[in-house]
């Protein structure tokens, strides 16, 4: 049967849920996509970063209540933003997985951690590589990761993308059956493929910028997310909008 996957990133939730992130409510943008995400009845929620915008315990509480509400699995891993001694505690005490590899349709769904304390980039060292070892080859694999592992043509977010990318590259191209890499960061829409890779950006939920700026461009309003139907060796993915 196939699996319903929703990616939902870059919530920005602070401390005060009045907060404003980049001229907006960012506890608001989320409410709103409540009902398309209910809609959806995701298999399984994959929390992929920058949550908080603060680290604080009451930014990822808030956060952990909007997940619950949809009855599903929830993953998750950090991002740059997040405070992963603060969230993990209160995500492990609801059941979220950290993975490194969860099952779902089939499909292998790796979570890799590219995040770093007072850094706004991101690396995979050899040990947070590692998931990516001994998979099963039979099996399709889909990748998560917060940071991106290829420019997205936006100076203003790709000077603080991944570092060393090509370690991440050289473990993929050892996975036959790899088919996709997505991540969060970029707070933009972008698909390319790489080295026959669909490199898949998920929106954020808070505030979005225009594609390929230089800098942080205030255009779609809208809170968004990313579906994927995780079909046998093939997948289906697309935006999901408030």
């Amino acid at each position: 049967m196939p699996a319903k996957i929703l990616q939902v990133s870059d919530c920005h939730l602070a401390r005060d849920p009045r907060a404003d992130y980049r001229g907006q409510n960012a506890d608001a943008n989320l409410a709103l996509l409540t009902d398309a995400v209910r809609r959806r009845a995701p298999d399984l929620l994959m929390l992929t970063g920058d949550l908080s915008e603060d680290g604080s315990a009451e930014s990822y509480e808030r956060i952990r209540d909007w997940a619950e509400q949809f009855d599903c699995p929830t993953a998750w891993i950090p991002g740059n933003h997040d405070e992963r001694g603060v969230m993990a505690p209160i995500f492990d005490a609801a059941g979220f997985r950290s993975g490194p590899v969860i099952d779902a349709g089939g499909w292998q769904l790796v979570l890799l951690d590219s995040a770093w304390p007072n850094d706004p980039g991101g690396e995979l060292d050899d040990q947070r590589l590692a998931p990516l070892d001994g998979l099963d080859a039979d099996r399709p694999t889909g990748i998560f990761v917060h940071h991106q592992p290829v420019p997205v043509g936006a100076a203003w977010i790709d000077k603080v993308g991944m570092r060393k990318a090509d370690g991440l590259w050289a473990r993929v191209r050892r996975i036959e059956n790899a088919r996709f890499i997505a991540f969060g960061h970029v707070h933009q829409r972008f698909r390319r493929a790489h080295e026959g890779i669909a490199c898949l950006a998920c929106p954020s939920t808070a505030a979005n910028s225009l594609p390929a700026t230089p800098r942080f461009t205030p255009g779609e309003t809208t809170p968004m997310a990313r579906w994927f139907v995780l079909d046998q060796s093939k997948f289906h993915t697309g935006y999901l909008a408030a």
